[in-house]
């Protein structure tokens, strides 16, 4: 079964690879992973861990991946009756390298494409979110819908505009989240800049390496991620490849707008619990 990004990610009719080699369609379905996903239970109401409760293999001796469709029912592991069902078609891929001796080999992978899903691919809002995105809210919501279409090209148009309406005043707020002073002066100057232009990628350029360490993770700097999508564009490419920018595009923004908020309000807590301390 593919990962568990895939299965709590992706959008009806998204594809991805795995690095399954299926050389000789050798590969037995009762053997693929059955990964633990974290979804919302409707029972529970309340984000659980699920798990899958059948088996895959279909009829025995019958190893033939391409076009294979597979059932995996999730059940609920705190309340054993929430269940999420995904269908999921397997097919194989041809990769082409170069061997030792200059000569090209093929390899065979496998693919996945997700058909089914129930509940289906949620677009509701985290009402956190909502609230912090106020009146585009409804752009983002557009958005969604055409990601669970598999619409990316309308995926990416609505997430762009999005970040092309609210960039000067997510880069104005991350001012308050960078430490010390040389660095303050440092971003000041930068957005002086940024009102010099009105090219969102321009803007976004000029701030990217000043980014504050809290509003980073894992090394990753969500605002140079934001820059590359953005200046991939779409002009020429398939509804697929702009469903992997939009996504892109989609994180990146909830993450921002999240930990912006999120840091802001700490160390607003922070220091009024200071000054309380102090006062005494």
């Amino acid at each position: 079964m593919p990962n568990k990004f895939f299965l709590e990610n992706y959008p009806l009719y998204s594809k991805a690879n795995t690095d399954w080699m299926n050389s000789f369609n050798n590969i037995k379905l009762n053997k693929l992973p059955k990964p633990a996903i974290h979804m919302h239970c409707d029972v529970c109401a309340s984000e659980q861990t699920f798990n899958v409760e059948n088996d895959y293999e279909e009829s025995e001796g019958n190893y033939n991946i391409e076009g294979k469709i597979i059932r995996a029912k999730y059940i609920c592991s705190s309340c054993a009756k929430g269940e999420r069902l995904f269908i999921v078609r397997l097919f194989n891929r041809i990769e082409k390298t170069t061997d030792s001796k200059g000569g090209e080999v093929e390899y065979t992978y496998v693919s996945m494409e997700k058909i089914g899903q129930y509940p289906s691919w949620n677009i509701q809002m985290d009402s956190e979110l909502e609230k912090m995105l106020g009146k585009h809210s409804d752009y983002y919501k557009k958005g969604l819908t055409c990601e669970s279409q598999s619409y990316g090209i309308g995926a990416y148009a609505y997430f762009r505009r999005i970040t092309e309406d609210i960039i000067d005043e997510l880069i104005n707020s991350i001012f308050d989240l960078v430490e010390g002073e040389e660095k303050k002066e440092e971003y000041r100057t930068a957005l002086k800049k940024v009102k010099e232009t009105k090219i969102t990628e321009k803007k976004i350029d000029v701030v990217k390496d000043l980014l504050p360490v809290s509003l980073q993770t894992e090394g990753i700097n969500p605002l140079k991620a934001l820059h590359s999508a953005l200046s991939a564009g779409l002009h020429g490419k398939t509804d697929e490849e702009c469903m992997e920018q939009a996504e892109i595009i989609r994180s990146i923004l909830v993450f921002l707008v999240n930990q912006t908020m999120k840091t802001k309000e700490e160390k607003k807590k922070f220091t009024s619990g200071i000054k309380k301390l102090l006062s005494k």
